[in-house]
């Protein structure tokens, strides 16, 4: 359980690790975790072709069509309780506790409100199919706000080994229980059944493994700090909430469910895989920034080299399915989805700079800016809701590409510029260590583009090896490439100070 200090009231907990104690549990923690988003990125891909087999795009057109009203209350159901309990130094049993009550009191209220509003979203799409969906997806609030302190904890305490097993374990059951649905004739309600075996399987886990239990209370001292540090992260995701589903309302509305199918199976087909390569390194570099706060050599040099793993796990994928899109999405999902080719690429240009997007989010959290993320985040949401409005002209498609340029081109230098003018990390930091990576990605696209017609899965397998193959070679020729070798090859570098 959590480490505490003499000095510190038996209430307060403090998790404090000596040097060696924080090397040993970030460098073993970020294997594990690395090795369970493997696992994890290996279930899902093959899910994803497996169910794409025995559902049809209007089967998910269905459940993306209520996906975007969820997913907007789920924003206000996090809160932003568990990251501040990760990144507090100190917090209270007492203040957990209160912090957990309120979310559960604001996740009822939530799940009712969604089952009150589930007739009006049927109205919307014109699918009386939707209102039953939504209200059994109002479930699904209570079970994350039951897991939240948990794996917060969890986090805290920087146990990744039974985080790992969590994850794995219950994205495994999640997927048997959607496949078998599937199978058995359940049609777009085999998702939803999934997700709640997926969520149900999580909670027990992280309930076991860390054996916390709530005190009945709904006060406690100095919660403004959490609160004022949970309301900016809220603003965060309802921001992040809508420039990632707008675009699903949009071609929804104009387009239809069939076009909003071919869009989301693009989208989740790129995001998902994507996620679960960043997930490991962000899972690591929260608390583990968190704790350097006071050693900013360190903090910075320990910032360059997430990046850097995050950036070379993630770009060498990204490229090969912008180069293979028309032959790959055919081949993995089946004929009936070529027309969602030219999407899939789109959405895999925008993906190459994710990591970088998503390393923004490290710096603010753990410096305690968020006030100054959640203005960037609200101004980048409406410049992503004009690229859809703008590229819905063109339909799917337009939207795919429009997105991903603004992405690319606008908001990420936006981001960039907030997230470097105060702190530690300065633009000429991560320039720095961008450029490496940008000039490795233009080289090896050339061969990726001369082989892009690859037509078998052994070939379309053995392209990817080459993407990374290539990626890895040509990244050490360069002088930002072969410091982060030099880094790889010892790894208790990225904890020690220059």
């Amino acid at each position: 359980m959590l480490t505490t200090q003499e000095s510190v009231p038996p209430e307060t907990l403090k998790s404090t690790f000596d040097a060696q104690e924080l090397k040993k549990r970030s460098v073993q923690g970020g294997l594990l975790v690395m090795g369970a988003q493997a696992a994890k990125f290996v279930i899902k891909f093959g899910s994803a072709i497996v169910v794409a087999r025995l559902l049809t795009p209007a089967d998910f057109g269905m459940v993306a069509m209520v996906s975007p009203i969820l997913g907007f209350l789920s924003t206000f159901n996090d809160l932003g309780f568990g990251q501040a309990i990760v990144q507090s130094p100190d917090i209270t049993k007492e203040q957990i506790s209160a912090l957990f009550w309120r979310n559960m009191l604001i996740s009822a209220g939530l799940a009712i409100l969604l089952s009150l509003i589930a007739p009006l979203a049927s109205k919307l799409y014109h699918e009386p199919r939707t209102t039953p969906l939504l209200m059994a997806m109002g479930g699904m609030l209570i079970l994350a706000t039951l897991g939240l302190v948990p794996n917060a904890l969890l986090k805290r305490e920087m146990r990744f080994g039974p985080l790992s097993a969590i994850d794995v374990a219950g994205l495994l059951i999640g997927t048997g229980v959607t496949i078998a649905a599937a199978a058995k004739g359940f049609s777009y309600w085999s998702l939803v059944i999934g997700q709640v075996a997926t969520s149900l399987a999580g909670l027990v886990l992280a309930f076991m493994y860390t054996r916390w239990i709530p005190t009945r209370t709904l006060k406690a001292e100095k919660l403004g700090a959490f609160m004022r540090f949970g309301a900016n992260l809220t603003l965060v995701n309802v921001a992040t909430y809508f420039s990632m589903t707008a675009d699903n309302m949009i071609v929804g509305a104009v387009s239809g469910k069939v076009q909003l199918g071919l869009y989301d199976r693009s989208y989740t087909l790129t995001i998902g895989p994507l996620n679960q390569l960043l997930s490991p390194i962000s899972q690591v570099s929260v608390p583990l920034l968190s704790r350097l706060q006071d050693k900013p050599e360190l903090y910075k040099t320990s910032y360059k080299h997430m990046l850097r793993i995050a950036l070379t796990l993630t770009m060498p994928a990204m490229l090969f399915c912008v180069m293979t899109a028309k032959h790959l999405v055919p081949l993995m999902l089946g004929p009936k989805w070529t027309l969602a080719a030219p999407i899939f690429a789109w959405v895999c240009f925008g993906g190459l700079i994710a990591p970088l997007f998503s390393s923004t989010g490290w710096i603010f959290s753990t410096q305690n800016r968020t006030d100054e993320q959640m203005k960037a985040s609200v101004a980048t949401a409406f410049i992503s809701i004009i690229s859809f409005a703008i590229g819905v002209h063109w339909g799917a498609v337009g939207v795919a590409c429009v997105s991903s340029l603004s992405f690319t081109f606008i908001q990420m230098p936006l981001m960039l510029y907030v997230m470097t003018r105060k702190g530690v990390i300065t633009l000429p930091d991560v320039v720095q260590t961008l450029i490496p990576f940008i000039i490795t990605t233009l080289l090896v696209a050339i061969p990726l583009y001369w082989m892009r017609s690859a037509w078998t899965l052994p070939q379309m397998v053995g392209l990817l090896l080459l993407s990374y193959s290539l990626f890895v070679v040509l990244l050490m020729m360069l002088p930002g490439g072969r410091d982060f070798v030099k880094m790889l090859r010892n790894i208790r570098g990225t904890l020690r100070p220059s």
